[in-house]
């Protein structure tokens, strides 16, 4: 069975595995059990207690008080069981998570806690058995799962012509250029609910309401009651552009003030609280795009060496794109699948992981960067070109991208909430009371 680890691993502020999680030091030595089934997979009362500690360490950190344990171990467990299900539907998809793309992430935790990637390892093995392949896999899974989405969710996504006119138009015509910042609870609906469900339903969300509007927090609300997919982050929906905010809500977003809570608002998939919490100035303008292109050399040990001297000189010779192109005749005994998209074209910064922004902000074209250790091998990043551009250059990419985003926000709990009911899951929890 695959370990789970701490999600927070992900963005890291970094604390290790024994302060995040005292229990596993004496793990080994408790009786452990099964509280839930989910298709084939199991989830232990030991995961379950660690996820919730986890959770709980993240809430204090963001100031939302947890007073009902029950409630956040039934959200946790939701959560675990609902990362199976992705899982299983990913495995069955073929979906895979390459080494390159864990490899990124892991560079980008390294780079945060001002580390080396062999550096990293050797501190979270030392904290932990087999902690640094624990990491990895926690964020392969992670990988697979955003994969999942964009496949199910963000792809199915139809954009027609006439949608793409109309937000256009709509832009030119409105004087707001503005990004919300949203939280937000959701009572679930099956999707074919009784009267019964239904009134029970909304007789919850009013209840939720009037304790909101009595002064009580949203997101400590949030993750006692909510069913929404961010639930446990006391239902911070992040910033959104006003065309990413889900159909439903927009009319209703439009009226509030920062601080204030909305109307009731129903969906296919139940009944929503939003709450407007920021409001700020959209980005827009000048930005900048990097012409960038990768190369690998295959190599067992890089992450525990110096750059090799003839790597280190060829990459800081490198002068022109024929330059860079000539790798392939010099490393001609590498596979010829392993560089064959070394073309990454026109990216922004925003488009370029953590671990190479600054370096490749800095970079002139026309040169490469210092060759960077990765468990693969030796990679080469080459700038063939920079361009500054507007925004509005690109209006009908970022249409077509902003309106699949809105209607991917309307689709994800429901698509969520049906592979839930697609799959076999049996609750024990409450098997052993006595546990």
């Amino acid at each position: 069975m695959k370990n789970r680890f701490h999600s927070l691993f992900f963005f890291f502020s970094f604390s290790f595995v024994y302060a995040l999680f005292p229990s596993l030091a004496s793990a080994d030595v408790l009786l452990d059990r099964v509280v839930a089934v989910v298709n084939d997979r199991v989830i232990l009362k030991s995961e379950l207690t660690e996820r919730m500690f986890e959770k709980s360490q993240e809430l204090a950190a963001k100031n939302i008080p947890v007073t009902d344990n029950k409630a956040l171990q039934q959200q946790v467990l939701d959560s675990l069981i609902l990362e199976d299900v992705q899982l299983d539907r990913a495995a069955a998809l073929g979906l895979k998570a390459e080494d390159e793309e864990v490899n990124q992430q892991l560079e980008k935790i390294a780079q945060r806690n001002k580390m080396t990637i062999f550096q990293l390892r050797n501190r979270l093995n030392l904290e932990m058995e087999n902690g640094f392949e624990k990491i990895r896999d926690k964020i392969r899974d992670q990988i697979l799962i955003q994969k999942l989405r964009e496949a199910e969710v963000i792809s199915q996504v139809h954009v027609s012509e006439s949608e793409i006119k109309h937000y256009l138009k709509r832009q030119k015509l409105s004087k707001r250029n503005t990004e919300v910042k949203l939280s937000h609870i959701l009572i679930a609906l099956p999707e074919s609910a009784t009267p019964m469900q239904r009134q029970q339903a909304l007789e919850k969300i009013q209840k939720i309401r009037l304790m909101l509007l009595s002064g009580e927090s949203f997101s400590k609300l949030a993750v006692r009651y909510s069913n929404g997919g961010h639930a446990l982050e006391g239902g911070n929906l992040g910033w959104l552009k006003q065309d990413q905010v889900p159909t439903f809500f927009a009319e209703q977003v439009l009226k509030l003030e920062p601080g204030d809570i909305s109307q009731i608002i129903e969906s296919p998939s139940g009944f929503h609280l939003i709450k407007l919490d920021e409001e700020r100035e959209a980005a827009g303008g000048e930005v900048t795009e990097y012409h960038l292109h990768r190369f690998m050399v295959l190599s067992d040990n890089a992450q525990n060496q110096e750059v090799p001297q003839n790597i280190a000189d060829i990459a800081a010779n490198m002068k022109s794109l024929e330059d860079f192109n000539a790798l392939s005749t010099e490393f001609n005994d590498l596979p010829s699948d392993l560089n064959a998209n070394s073309d990454l074209g026109w990216r922004t910064l925003d488009a370029i992981p953590d671990a190479l922004r600054e370096h490749v902000k800095t970079l002139a074209p026309n040169h490469a960067l210092t060759p960077i250790a990765t468990p693969q091998g030796w990679l080469i990043i080459f700038l063939e070109d920079k361009r500054k551009v507007f925004a509005t250059e690109n209006e009908t990419q970022e249409a077509v991208q902003a309106i699949r985003m809105r209607k991917a926000n309307e689709m994800f709990d429901l698509w969520l909430r049906r592979l839930k009911d697609e799959a076999f899951i049996q609750i024990k929890l409450d098997d052993d009371k006595g546990a």
